[in-house]
């Protein structure tokens, strides 16, 4: 009976063991569960004078993700729109947070703004994260100067990972081109005629889209190092540098992190957003 009551305890040590291994691991997975509704503030500027004298190469690759979503402006729905609600909505200069960081790069000559905006979103794992497609500065026949894509995950902390390029253009006046640069591929939701972006409100239409797109991607670009016509005549801009932004940065929510480069400068604020009860998840 001793022994019996003697192993009876020890199995029972042994489950409560196991049961407080079995708690502790879910408590840590729950812990670096930072899966949720966040609001990001993204600012992008060059510098006008390229002080660094350096020597960009030209064998980049540039692409966008096939798991894209664009941002987009409420003003432009046909209905009106909930910020509280929709996700990859830019939302008014009112709720953004780094608006004077803003406001001092415009008012200081050595920089150039180019892109500046905010919007919210359900921040998840990388696998199942979104690439942000992010464009803005001159325009230059069918690109702006700032192109490329972001993407915002979460595991043990917050992570942004850049893929953006910064394109010069010359007017073509038939002047010799003496570097050779890669094909800037288009904007997934460029829209020659200007009318109304594409859109992911199905797999099936973003399929479609995505084909027409790409048939119009190899119709345009006559050339890999020109912004080119496709009515046969010569492209009216020419490539003259192109400079890709490529890295990862762990980030804590809430604090303003910068990503330093000679030319570009990132300025990303990603902070909790509680969303009201009825958000769809």
């Amino acid at each position: 009976m001793m022994y019996f009551c003697k192993k009876l305890h020890q199995s029972l040590m042994g489950l409560v063991a196991l049961l407080l291994i079995s708690n502790s691991l879910h408590a840590q997975q729950t812990s670096t569960n930072h899966e949720g509704w966040y609001q990001v503030e993204l600012i992008v500027f060059a510098r006008k004078e390229d002080s660094s004298q350096e020597h960009w190469p030209s064998n980049i690759k540039l692409r966008y993700p096939g798991d894209w979503v664009e941002l987009k402006d409420p003003a432009t729905s046909e209905v009106k729109i909930d910020l509280t609600k929709e996700a990859f909505y830019r939302l008014p200069a009112s709720e953004r947070q780094l608006n004077t960081q803003a406001q001092k790069l415009e008012r200081n000559g050595r920089f150039e703004l180019l892109f500046h905006s905010a919007w919210r979103q359900i921040v998840t794992n990388k696998k199942s994260s979104k690439a942000i497609l992010i464009s803005g500065g001159p325009i230059s026949g069918q690109h702006q100067a700032l192109e490329g894509s972001i993407r915002v995950s979460v595991a043990t902390y917050l992570e942004l990972q850049t893929n953006l390029w910064f394109s010069q253009f010359d007017l073509n006046v038939g002047q010799e081109v003496t570097q050779s640069w890669p094909e800037i591929p288009l904007r997934p939701n460029y829209s020659a005629a200007g009318g109304s972006a594409l859109s992911l409100d199905s797999d099936l239409e973003l399929d479609q889209a995505l084909a027409k797109e790409n048939q119009q991607g190899i119709n345009a670009n006559v050339s890999p190092n020109t912004s080119a016509k496709t009515d046969g005549t010569a492209p009216e801009y020419i490539t003259r540098q192109i400079i890709l932004l490529q890295q990862e940065r762990d980030m804590r929510s809430g604090e303003v992190h910068y990503i330093d480069h000679p030319v570009l400068g990132v300025i990303v604020q990603i902070t909790p957003y509680p969303p009201t009860p009825t958000t769809a998840q």
